[in-house]
């Protein structure tokens, strides 16, 4: 039996709720998809072997048809298995050039309601809900910033169960089905992303699975934070920006 999420983490010495992005960001896949990565690999010495058969290799990689092999294959590599067996390489993946800073944020208190089966990057309705409530009650002259917390890896649960916390930087009570909470203060990694929500996955991975790996910081036990920094309804999308906010332990070793 493949080991739990928890015994990965541990194995790792990283927090449970970061195991999934670093994995992600160091090899371009869920921890799921890394079983199916290395039975690609596996065949690729096969294939490049003098005579080496795609239908039989597909067969010895567990695969139950060619057809289905050489899906996996070029979705993974780029190619097609008859190509590689030519001598075709696999594709290469490129990194972005982004700048992190670490920041010390004070506690924010804020106003959260959790949706449940959307990625981070489609929370309009959530949004507009809690937008509404604070436009109701008379708070947004108080607005202080908005947030969200992505609870999960959307990329790495089961698909529609996905934890996204849409929240406003308010200090008021807020009534069901909201929630009061608060942002940690402390120590965190910065990195602000600009361009269409649909590029944070992109951006995320980067900074967990290159800057983090290559750093001297810790993640701490808290998810990552996005700190939306002007209105995506006043503002054209190439200009949209993000602050992708990683917690980090108190301490750098």
């Amino acid at each position: 039996m493949p080991p739990s999420l928890e015994e990965l983490a541990a194995a790792a010495h990283v927090s449970p709720f970061h195991f999934h992005r670093i994995w992600r960001g160091l090899t371009g896949e869920a921890v799921g998809a890394t079983i199916a990565r290395l039975r690609i690999e596996a065949s690729q010495q096969k294939l490049r072997a003098a005579g080496g058969s795609v239908t039989s290799v597909a067969m010895e990689a567990g695969f139950a048809t060619p057809q289905a092999f050489a899906r996996a294959f070029r979705r993974l590599t780029g190619t097609t298995p008859s190509n590689f067996a030519r001598g075709e390489p696999v594709s290469a993946r490129s990194l972005p050039d982004s700048d992190v800073r670490i920041v010390l944020r004070e506690p924010v208190e804020i106003v959260v309601l959790r949706r449940v089966g959307a990625d981070y990057v489609a929370m309009n309705e959530a949004y507009g809900q809690l937008w509404a409530w604070a436009d109701g009650e008379g708070l947004l002259g108080n607005l202080q910033g908005i947030y969200g917390v992505a609870v999960d890896d959307a990329a790495s649960v089961t698909e529609g169960e996905a934890r996204y916390d849409a929240c406003l930087a308010l200090q008021a009570d807020a009534p069901p089905p909201f929630l009061n909470s608060t942002l940690g203060g402390g120590r965190y990694a910065s990195l602000t992303h600009q361009g269409s929500y649909d590029g944070l996955p992109a951006a995320e991975a980067w900074l967990m699975g290159h800057w983090l790996t290559g750093s001297s910081y810790e993640p701490a036990d808290a998810p990552l934070v996005h700190h939306f920094l002007n209105d995506p309804d006043t503002t054209p999308e190439a200009e949209w920006l993000t602050e992708i906010l990683l917690p980090l332990r108190d301490e750098a070793h």
